[in-house]
């Protein structure tokens, strides 16, 4: 198969099985909100977590895709980048929800919801492109 096709399925398949997996934490969480396992106030907190999440992983993929097409040989460098990247935006976004909302324990509990999403989605990101570079060779 030609690498240039390997390389957009293997794009198109992260961000299959990724939103496959944001659908199911947020099921998850629903479905523990609905049962008052979480308060009620985390719905909010919900919204925002899988939509940043979806929001990243798309741009993730993309990037990947491009990067993996155009220079192989930097791909280490891309993951370094890429993981600091979504660790300063998922630091502003955390910051910005500080800011709007006041009440400590709904920050708290924001904090807590996202962490959740984003170290999920760190381990994913982990074990699927460790696989892909074990597998596939993207260098020529």
């Amino acid at each position: 198969m030609e690498l240039n096709k390997k390389i957009d399925i293997t794009s198109k398949r992260y961000f299959k099985y990724s939103l496959w997996l944001i659908a199911a934490l947020t099921l998850l969480c629903s479905a523990a909100i609905s049962i008052n396992i979480l308060n009620y106030s985390l719905v909010n907190a919900l919204a925002i977590s899988a939509l940043y999440t979806v929001v990243v992983n798309s741009a993730y993929a993309s990037l990947w895709r491009k990067m993996a097409k155009s220079s192989p040989n930097i791909m280490t460098r891309f993951y370094l980048a890429a993981s600091a990247l979504r660790l300063i935006s998922a630091a502003l976004v955390v910051t910005v929800y500080c800011i709007i909302c006041h009440d400590k324990s709904s920050i708290r509990d924001f904090a807590l919801l996202f962490m959740a999403f984003y170290v999920v989605m760190l381990v994913f990101d982990s074990i699927f492109f460790a696989r892909v570079e074990k597998y596939y060779t993207l260098k020529d």
